[in-house]
């Protein structure tokens, strides 16, 4: 049996940018390639269904859109996974697996898994995103080095793997180039690497509004704080207060044991 592809945690506009590679073999998988040079079989999406669900009458198709703030998607499933479509209502928040497919240009999600779950879930999900994100565009970012030095050589495949770049990841590049050259826009291909760095990476200011809050509820000894006393007692603006507790939330360093209220995880 061969054994399944991993699902790679993704935003929806991601997808929507990437392209889709059809296999020339009939026994490799489709995928998709994204513009910061991610090669990606299976996605995991979290979003909120928008539209009602819908199936045929002999149920062998289904379908749903889903929006996740970056973007919308529909979600297909044909014949037995149509039981996944059965499972969710607009207004529902879910997190779905499957693979991206394409049909005359627009980009799908052939649905492989589906659960609802809550909007602590959706923060996580954004959280992890951002976080590989950051790492791949670190790894992406070396190996474009690589590339417009030595190309895909016997000598650019020891010095990536002497700098703990993958040699797949070298040709994930190699492959984006080809179709961009194609489209006519291969300069392209630096600036959503660097721009991802720049935006991703946790700044300064933010890890200091984490510090803060984690000793404003450390001196509260178990008792659950509201969002507005922390506001209040930090000399931080609100956005600011209010990302730092997304992240330390999905970081799993404080819990929320009602809405609004936090606590340290002891």
């Amino acid at each position: 049996m061969r054994k399944r592809l991993p699902a790679t945690r993704v935003h929806i506009k991601d997808i929507l940018d990437g392209y889709y590679i059809k296999s020339e073999g009939d026994f490799e998988p489709n995928y998709l390639i994204t513009k910061d040079a991610r090669k990606i079989y299976r996605v995991k999406v979290v979003g909120t269904v928008v539209r009602e669900p819908a199936i045929s009458e002999d149920e062998t198709y289904g379908k749903f859109q889903i929006d996740d703030g970056t973007g919308v998607i529909w979600v297909l499933a044909f014949r037995d996974d149509t039981k996944f479509v059965k499972l969710v209502e607009k207004g529902d928040l879910v997190q779905l697996i499957g693979k991206v497919a394409e049909w005359r240009g627009d980009k799908q999600i052939l649905v492989e898994g589906v659960y609802k779950v809550s909007p602590n879930a959706w923060i996580l999900h954004r959280y992890e995103t951002l976080r590989d994100k950051v790492e791949h565009v670190k790894r992406a970012k070396a190996a474009l080095d690589i590339y417009n030095t030595y190309g895909i050589t016997a000598k650019a495949k020891v010095i990536a793997k002497n700098k703990g770049v993958s040699e797949e990841l070298l040709q994930t590049i190699d492959e984006l180039y080809a179709i961009m050259i194609e489209e006519q826009s291969a300069e392209a291909l630096e600036e959503p690497i660097e721009e991802l760095e720049e935006i991703e990476e946790p700044s300064k200011e933010l890890e200091e509004v984490k510090k803060a809050v984690l000793e404003l509820l450390g001196r509260k000894k178990g008792t659950p704080v509201s969002r507005k006393y922390i506001v209040k007692k930090l000399q931080f603006d609100e956005e600011s207060v209010e990302d730092a507790l997304h992240e330390l939330l999905a970081e799993g360093e404080i819990f929320e044991p009602e809405v609004g209220y936090y606590q340290l995880i002891e």
